[in-house]
């Protein structure tokens, strides 16, 4: 074989380049899959998020109107109902802090760190003292002296 027939020669190139090809592909697929899995991942947590602060304004809101519906004018003694909220959400604290006026009550759920947070209303008939509690066990309950309803660290 001489050297010219060599150099014309292309049979073996067929296969390195097959494989490079596959291979560079096949690298941008995984690549693709990784992107878009960590972005779905990120976008479930966002939801969860949102969701555990809704659902932890909501039981304080209910736990606000449960209290209302007894007769606190009757009462001379303070009457609380605790619950047990967890202390973070995707490993952020978050804050409760529940405003009043004599008609409606807002209950704004916060978690800074994730710059999320969930906001409930309710009309009740009792007054609400304005509190901000951080994350974790919360007690509502109807302070007799100041003669309003309160979240406390409970």
């Amino acid at each position: 074989m001489s050297l010219d027939q060599l150099l014309s020669d292309s049979r073996g190139v067929s296969p390195a380049v097959t494989q490079a090809l596959t291979i560079g592909i096949t690298s941008l697929l995984v690549t693709g899959l990784l992107i878009g899995g960590s972005q779905m991942v990120e976008s479930q947590r966002e939801r969860v998020t949102e969701e555990a602060l809704e659902n932890i304004g909501d039981g304080i809101a209910r736990d606000l109107i449960r209290l209302d519906a007894f007769d606190t004018e009757t009462l001379n003694s303070s009457v609380s109902f605790r619950a047990t909220y967890p202390e973070r959400i995707a490993d952020q604290s978050y804050n409760v802090e529940v405003t009043g006026d004599p008609s409606r009550t807002r209950v704004y759920v916060n978690a800074s760190g994730l710059n999320r947070y969930a906001v409930v209303r309710f009309e009740n008939e009792t007054s609400v003292c304005s509190s901000v509690v951080s994350s974790g066990p919360l007690a509502v309950s109807y302070n007799a002296t100041a003669n309003c309803m309160e979240v406390t660290r409970g």
